[in-house]
């Protein structure tokens, strides 16, 4: 039996894409997703966010949305992945990655993949005063400390060369350096961004 663009229309998307791959109709054109107009909103109880399109639908063009936003389909993933491998700690999506990978924290993750981060330390090695002050930061989370290269060479990333820094000192340590040595030739000239 062959089915019309008409008939393909009144049926669900995944079945109407499966008819319409087998008798070879091509896929019609649909609206990119910021042309849409007024999407429905979240099913979840105070949320209001605008559902997430998930598909269009092969022959009509049109818009298939998940029943929720794109916020509360992540938060439900991960707990329901939570249950499921008895992690309490995963809270989000960037979590459920890491776990996946193996490891016990999102921000392990990232940094393990870094090619200098993971050397990033828990606090501000300036508490020696290797800067010509003590550092007296009070870290409260680890986006507040950077990994500084010593001589300023992005590329050279040997631990020997790395030290950790909380923002403070490690703008400070990169005015100085740029008043004595002029700035440095950067990321860009290393081919690094």
């Amino acid at each position: 039996m062959y089915y019309t663009i008409k008939d393909l229309n009144k049926l669900s998307p995944g079945l109407a894409k499966k008819i319409a791959q087998e008798q070879g109709t091509q896929r019609q054109w649909h609206p990119a997703y910021a042309d849409i107009r007024n999407h429905p909103r979240c099913s979840t109880a105070d949320c209001g966010n605008p559902r997430i399109v998930m598909d269009y639908h092969w022959t009509s063009g049109k818009p298939v949305y998940r029943p929720v936003c794109s916020d509360c389909h992540n938060t439900v993933t991960a707990q329901r992945y939570a249950l499921r491998h008895g992690a309490e700690w995963i809270k989000n999506i960037a979590d459920v990655v890491a776990h996946k990978a193996g490891f016990s924290s999102s921000s392990e993750y990232l940094n393990a993949r870094h090619p200098y981060r993971q050397y990033r330390k828990d606090y501000c090695e300036n508490k020696d005063g290797r800067l010509g002050y003590v550092c007296t930061t009070t870290i409260v989370w680890d986006g507040q400390l950077d990994v500084d290269h010593k001589d300023e060479d992005p590329t050279n990333n040997e631990p020997e060369n790395l030290q950790t820094l909380c923002k403070c000192c490690h703008a400070y340590k990169g005015n100085v350096f740029v008043k004595e040595h002029g700035r440095t030739p950067g990321r860009r000239f290393y081919g690094l961004i």
